[in-house]
């Protein structure tokens, strides 16, 4: 057994060193232990210190990283007096250019500026003809990631904090819900408090809901002219800001080095750079600033972003009270890392719990009704001893626990939430609101299916159709999700008018940030077969107004594509004609939709029974969405409850993986040992 120390940090990244130094900082014996710190995100990262200009929305997220942006010149300093090395922070500020014209100037948070084409092309010169306005966010800025992590092991090296370097964790072990030690390829290590802080490979420990973000970037050098850069520099075509373009960004250093960043690509831990998305890159990178095609190529490199479903990090208690959670920063780990140590610190040493941390609570990817489910997930009660590690095995054993432990609702999350635009939801069964007898057996039966997402026929509400009378007061909007329907249109044109009022009553009923709105084009009156020129046509100006679209489609996988393509949040192909309960009679088309989309697939019409709900879960699909053989079976609270247990059942079962379908038999009881005469 190594020596114990008071706080033992697993992980040697921007993270993890930033609690080992604020720690230390603050008088506690600290241990690190980190595989390999080439490997951190840090090495990889642009650096830019950029809340606002990323976009991102009001709310805890914004709240967390502009508290973060204020920390860091004191942070920084003390960091450098600390290490004697410069990390080259520069509070130049971002410019976010735009190439689409803006009629209705949206706000943003202050200090931010509206510049138009002739503002902005002053106030950087060179930026490519297409531009035609942007933002300018003053407070934002930038620090150069390698210096800084530089400075960071400097510091370490000077505060005499203990780094295991070059040690791999191989499990958590923990008895009667308390981590007990930290298991190694050098041997089990003690302590008082662990913080878990393994960026991109925490699920590798935990079956935390992280994984790796691919990022592939990109360096060149400016001409020798442009070298000292300054905001007062005005010579023609030197870069002096950074640059926050669609799908790009330029990050200028003042030493010449121009980065480009960045791929966001879902691959796994696949290593290297690939000439298509390095082309793709440059490409955008040009058409921002042209001048960058003349630039030497520096080099190319790639890295790996921790990243959770919301895109949000995970920090504070786990269900073990002697972990603490600091993973998940997706692409904001360097501009998080001075509020994640002073936050943590607080909560460790002090026992000071900021109101902000609640909304980082890995609690919040799992269910909140029942506090035995998070147990289970985030770290497994064990009777005597239990070792923690991430394998199928384990994941499933604690998926059966949450599933035990949920007697009265259908609903389970039991490996991510699912995500549909910016909002996520725990069920992943969708129903309607037509065709049920009564208001009364609507309202019981999507209450038994667990569901979170119903649909509603905008224009059967507006007229008060039959079996729509009263339904904006049937349900409890503050717990149901409104997805409006454009039910009944024939033409794009008519589809965009009802999408429009579908918003306009969801911010009635209290949905003032609903935006969604599933897409229906259908000409067909015989067998309801959506018009794909027309629900691609829908969609495209859809997505330029704001909407989060769901369209509903023939299992066209070539359609699939274009409509993700063009922003949809999800496809929904049919299994079969609406309400035809035919079942999935597209299965084979469904399954390379499924293989090829990078949005969620939601199976949509002709589910006419449990079993093909769950059929359409275990190949894959990430929801259902079932009306008619809920609200026309002959007891549809029953059907409605059967129906969500399908759901969650199929789930789980193409998460656990079925067994290879062979020719021959295979006989379930071994033959060797047996007693033969």
């Amino acid at each position: 057994m190594n020596s114990s120390s008071e706080i033992l940090i697993i992980g040697g990244g921007t993270i993890g060193l930033s609690l080992a130094i604020e720690m230390k900082m603050r008088g506690a014996s600290v241990t690190v232990i980190s595989r390999d710190f080439k490997e951190a995100a840090i090495h990889a990262a642009a650096g830019m210190l950029a809340p606002q200009a990323e976009g991102i929305p009001p709310g805890p997220m914004l709240d967390l990283c502009l508290r973060s942006r204020s920390l860091y010149p004191d942070w920084l300093s003390k960091l450098e007096q600390v290490a004697a090395v410069s990390t080259d922070y520069w509070p130049c500020g971002i410019l976010a250019p735009v190439y689409e014209p803006i009629s209705d100037i949206p706000p943003a948070s202050p200090p931010a500026i509206w510049l138009d084409r002739d503002a902005i092309h002053q106030h950087q010169r060179g930026l490519g003809a297409d531009v035609v306005g942007g933002w300018w966010f003053p407070e934002d800025g930038q620090v150069d990631s390698r210096a800084l992590a530089k400075a960071l092991w400097a510091a370490v090296r000077e505060l005499k904090i203990d780094v295991r370097e070059g040690v791999t964790v191989e499990a958590i072990a923990q008895q009667n819900q308390r981590v007990t030690c930290i298991r190694t390829s050098a041997g089990d290590f003690q302590a008082q408090h662990y913080i878990l802080a393994t960026g991109a490979w925490s699920n590798q420990l935990l079956p935390l809901p992280i994984y790796p973000k691919k990022g592939q970037m990109l360096a060149v050098r400016a001409h020798p002219s442009s070298v000292e850069l300054s905001p007062t520099n005005s010579q023609s075509g030197s870069l002096q800001r950074v640059l926050f373009g669609p799908d790009t960004y330029i990050v200028p250093r003042r030493h010449g080095q121009i980065v480009i960043g960045a791929t966001s690509e879902d691959v796994g831990f696949t290593p290297g750079n690939t000439p298509a998305e390095m082309q793709a890159l440059l490409a955008r990178a040009i058409r921002l600033y042209p001048q960058i095609q003349h630039y030497p190529i520096q080099e190319f490199w790639w890295g790996f972003r921790p990243t959770t479903p919301d895109e949000w990090p995970i920090l504070g208690p786990s269900s073990c009270p002697n972990l603490t959670l600091a993973v998940g920063h997706h692409r904001n780990g360097i501009l998080l890392a001075p509020i994640t140590a002073v936050l943590l610190a607080d909560l460790i040493l002090q026992q000071k719990t900021d109101p902000l941390l609640e909304h980082f609570s890995a609690s919040r990817f799992f269910n909140r009704q029942n506090s035995q489910t998070k147990q289970t997930v985030v770290c497994l009660p064990a009777d005597n001893s239990t070792t923690i590690k991430n394998s199928p095995s384990m994941l499933a054993y604690a998926t059966l626990q949450a599933t035990s432990a949920r007697e009265t609702s259908p609903s389970l999350s039991v490996d991510t939430p699912l995500i549909i635009g910016k909002r996520q939801f725990n069920s992943r069964l969708m129903t309607g609101t037509g065709k049920y007898r009564s208001i009364a057996e609507m309202q019981q039966s999507i209450i038994a299916s667990g569901c979170e997402i119903v649909t509603v026929a905008v224009r059967r509400v507006q007229t008060n159709a039959p079996g729509h009378q009263g339904l904006a007061e049937a349900l409890d909007w503050k717990k149901i999700w409104m997805l409006p329907n454009t039910a009944g249109c024939q033409t794009a044109e008519e589809a965009i008018r009802v999408a429009r009022l579908g918003r306009e009553m969801a911010k009635i009923l209290g949905q003032e940030d609903n935006n969604f709105v599933k897409l229906e084009v259908i000409p067909d009156p015989k067998y309801l077969l959506p018009d794909p020129i027309g629900t691609l046509q829908a969609a495209e100006q859809l997505v330029k107004e704001g909407f989060t679209v769901l369209p509903y489609i023939n299992a066209d996988p070539m359609l699939a594509k274009r409509l993700e393509e063009v922003g949809c949040a999800t496809v929904m192909p049919l299994g079969s004609p609406i309400g035809s309960g035919q079942g999935i009679k597209t299965a084979a088309n469904i399954q390379i939709i499924i293989e090829n989309a990078k949005v969620p697939v939601v199976v949509d019409a002709g589910i006419g029974t449990p079993s093909e709900a769950a059929q359409a879960m275990e190949m894959g699909a990430d929801a259902v969405l079932i009306n008619s053989a809920i609200a026309l079976a002959k007891n549809p609270v029953a059907m409605a409850k059967a129906m969500g247990m399908a759901t969650i059942a199929g789930r789980l079962a193409y998460l656990a993986g079925r067994i290879p379908v062979k020719s021959t038999a295979s006989a379930s009881s071994p033959l060797t040992g047996i007693i033969s005469q």
